[in-house]
């Protein structure tokens, strides 16, 4: 049963056995509540006028950089913090250009964030690397509520018409991701750490399947295709209509 003795502990002293399954009950029970915090911040947004939006936007975008200084000064506390915890995952780097977004809001770093980082973070909230630590310890519950976040700053954007997906945009946001990559991949190379995954697939994740028949680094490939098959879904709604012009958003 786990324990909440081990609420603080950082990654490497946790003993064995104290985590959560993947698609377990804590799992589940944990995208239960980010389904419900998204539908809420959501209708929240929809709701408010232009400067209520504004301040939605900007609680939002503080309160996930505000949950990765929490993560770190805990790292910190705890003698933890080094290299490998750095905030150089997609996600991590998400946070940071969500906080800027709700501070200067911008169409590509809009559209970079709904076709890019809000994937990313859903793929982490379904597939966690964080499962080691008990459902309850800070690090899952910094972790479950941050990537919520992630996923409903651009959703909640989309969703009140303040953001206007644009795949004539797509281009560009895949130009950054090349260039994120690229320069947190001499990262991994130099530290040999895995940012972005991009060393080694996660566990338990459709990365694995591409890494059991390309081999590694060969599944990184696999970014591809499934990038395209989320931006095809998340874009086909939003296509251009004969005789339409689509409104423009931040």
């Amino acid at each position: 049963m786990n324990s909440l003795q081990y609420f603080w502990t950082p990654e490497g002293a946790l003993p064995p056995g104290v985590g959560f399954s993947l698609w377990g009950p804590a799992h589940c029970a944990w995208l239960l509540c980010a389904a419900a915090l998204g539908t809420g911040l959501c209708r929240v947004y929809r709701g408010r006028d232009g400067r209520g939006r504004g301040r939605l936007r900007r609680g939002v975008g503080t309160a996930t950089v505000l949950l990765e200084a929490v993560k770190d000064l805990n790292l910190l506390v705890q003698g933890a913090m080094s290299v490998y915890f750095l905030p150089l995952h997609l996600c991590g780097l998400a946070v940071f250009f969500s906080f800027w977004h709700s501070l200067r809001p911008g169409r590509t770093l809009g559209n970079f964030l709904y076709s890019t980082c809000m994937p990313g973070a859903a793929f982490a909230l379904l597939f966690p690397d964080w499962t080691a630590f008990p459902p309850l310890a800070l690090q899952s519950i910094l972790a479950f509520v941050n990537h919520t976040l992630l996923v409903c700053y651009p959703l909640m954007l989309v969703r009140g018409g303040d953001l206007r997906p644009d795949a004539r945009r797509l281009p560009a946001c895949f130009a950054l991701l090349l260039g994120l990559g690229g320069a947190v991949y001499l990262v991994d190379r130099s530290v040999q750490a895995n940012y972005m995954f991009l060393l080694q697939p996660a566990p338990g994740s459709p990365l694995e399947w591409f890494a059991r028949r390309l081999g590694v680094p060969g599944y990184v490939a696999g970014y591809i295709p499934m990038l395209a098959a989320v931006w095809l879904l998340l874009y086909l709604p939003f296509r251009p209509r004969p005789g339409s012009q689509g409104r423009p958003g931040p």
